[in-house]
Protein backbone atom coordinates (compact mmCIF):
# COMPACT_ATOMS: atom_id res chain seq x y z
CA UNK A 1 0.00 0.00 0.00
CA UNK A 2 0.95 3.11 -1.28
CA UNK A 3 2.17 6.42 1.85
CA UNK A 4 -0.73 9.00 1.21
CA UNK A 5 1.19 12.16 0.24
CA UNK A 6 0.77 15.51 2.01
CA UNK A 7 -1.35 18.12 0.39
CA UNK A 8 -0.35 20.61 -1.14
CA UNK A 9 -1.44 24.53 0.21
CA UNK A 10 -1.47 27.08 -1.93
CA UNK A 11 -2.15 30.73 -1.28
CA UNK A 12 -5.43 31.86 -1.56
CA UNK A 13 -7.18 33.54 -4.66
CA UNK A 14 -9.52 36.69 -4.40
CA UNK A 15 -12.53 36.91 -6.39
CA UNK A 16 -13.93 40.23 -6.34
CA UNK A 17 -17.53 41.02 -7.18
CA UNK A 18 -17.59 44.59 -7.33
CA UNK A 19 -20.57 46.98 -7.27
CA UNK A 20 -20.01 50.87 -8.13
CA UNK A 21 -22.35 53.10 -7.01
CA UNK A 22 -22.72 56.60 -9.03
CA UNK A 23 -22.37 59.46 -6.75
CA UNK A 24 -23.33 63.03 -8.53
CA UNK A 25 -20.22 65.99 -8.28
CA UNK A 26 -21.59 69.45 -8.44
CA UNK A 27 -19.42 71.26 -11.28
CA UNK A 28 -20.05 75.06 -11.92
CA UNK A 29 -19.39 76.07 -14.91
CA UNK A 30 -20.18 79.80 -14.97
CA UNK A 31 -21.69 81.50 -18.48
CA UNK A 32 -21.29 85.09 -19.24
CA UNK A 33 -23.18 86.31 -22.59
CA UNK A 34 -21.49 89.00 -24.14
CA UNK A 35 -22.94 92.07 -26.63
CA UNK A 36 -21.10 93.25 -28.52
CA UNK A 37 -21.05 96.67 -30.58
CA UNK A 38 -19.39 96.07 -34.49
CA UNK A 39 -18.46 99.23 -36.13
CA UNK A 40 -18.70 98.65 -39.88
CA UNK A 41 -17.26 101.45 -42.28
CA UNK A 42 -20.20 101.33 -44.99
CA UNK A 43 -19.97 104.34 -47.88
CA UNK A 44 -22.49 106.93 -48.17
CA UNK A 45 -21.91 108.47 -51.59
CA UNK A 46 -22.77 112.30 -51.69
CA UNK A 47 -23.19 113.81 -54.56
CA UNK A 48 -22.02 117.16 -55.92
CA UNK A 49 -24.02 118.92 -58.20
CA UNK A 50 -21.96 120.23 -61.81
CA UNK A 51 -23.18 121.45 -65.01
CA UNK A 52 -21.58 121.65 -68.41
CA UNK A 53 -22.53 122.83 -71.89
CA UNK A 54 -22.34 120.63 -74.91
CA UNK A 55 -23.41 122.04 -78.35
CA UNK A 56 -24.69 119.42 -80.83
CA UNK A 57 -24.25 120.00 -84.35
CA UNK A 58 -25.84 117.85 -86.93
CA UNK A 59 -23.85 119.12 -89.77
CA UNK A 60 -25.53 120.68 -93.08
CA UNK A 61 -28.92 119.72 -94.55
CA UNK A 62 -28.34 117.73 -97.87
CA UNK A 63 -30.79 118.11 -100.25
CA UNK A 64 -31.94 114.70 -102.19
CA UNK A 65 -32.65 114.91 -105.62
CA UNK A 66 -35.26 112.25 -107.01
Amino acid sequence: MMKPCSPIVCPPVYVYHDCYVAREVPVVQPVIHVRRNIVVNVPRYVVQPGSQEVTLDPGCPVHHKR
